[in-house]
């Protein structure tokens, strides 16, 4: 980091292109990286697998933090291609143990995601047409404003405002306060909070995958992420 007068220069880590897991590896190494420097007590983490919480966990065990983490989540019992992409109660009451806080995102709904709707979702979507704009996201419902747009930066940067906002709504995280905010498989950046998304205003952007819009997605990965709310 570079700081003269009113300019900061930074490093932002950049994916060319989704990667699963290799990339989220790469991401935590680089944020944890970072942490300390920061300047943040708050961190909201997206759950689907559990894959980035487990291994943010790892990666700053050895690291003299006091963070208050919040794991924002899918609709209780929600699952992607069969698999369940939600906290279960079980896995609930063991975070809560650890001191992380748990907010599910609600489908009341049942509309599903947009790029991968079940049969029983789209017959929904279709008869809530015109009503209901066909790129319309439950994350966008539940956080109050359309987050298409965001998907200009990544899916993941969508993600990381949509569920900050719900972190504050449900009073997990303070509004004001300066968030490092991690979802998808790699975007990370600082944020501030809000219940609103407007003013969730950027501090910071420390990584993202380019091209992450699931328009963009291969058709057939599509079809594997069909997701169910019960």
């Amino acid at each position: 980091m570079k700081k003269e007068g009113n300019t900061e220069v930074k490093e932002i880590l950049y994916f060319e292109k989704p990667a699963g897991r290799s990339n989220t590896n790469k991401m935590l190494e680089f944020v944890t990286g970072k942490l300390e420097t920061l300047g943040v007590r708050h961190v909201m983490i997206a759950w689907s697998s559990g894959y980035t919480l487990k291994k943010f966990l790892e990666a700053t065990k050895g690291l003299k933090l006091n963070l208050d983490i919040t794991a924002v989540t899918n609709p209780k019992g929600g699952t992607i291609g069969g698999r369940n992409v939600s906290i279960d109660d079980e896995t609930r009451e063991e975070l809560e143990k650890l001191g992380i806080k748990v907010c599910y995102l609600n489908d009341d709904l049942r509309l599903g995601e947009p790029m991968s709707p079940s049969p029983e979702q789209k017959h929904m979507r279709d008869m809530l047409l015109p009503w209901l704009p066909a790129h319309i996201d439950p994350l966008s419902l539940d956080a109050g404003w359309d987050l298409s747009l965001l998907l200009i930066i990544s899916q993941g940067f969508r993600v990381c405002v949509g569920c900050l906002v719900l972190a504050v709504k449900h009073g997990l995280i303070p509004e004001g306060e300066k968030v490092l905010c991690l979802a998808g498989s790699a975007t990370a950046c600082v944020l501030e909070a809000s219940a609103s998304p407007r003013s969730c205003y950027v501090r910071e952007i420390l990584c993202y995958e380019r091209n992450s819009d699931w328009s963009r997605m291969n058709r057939t990965a599509l079809k594997r992420m069909v997701a169910i709310t019960r």
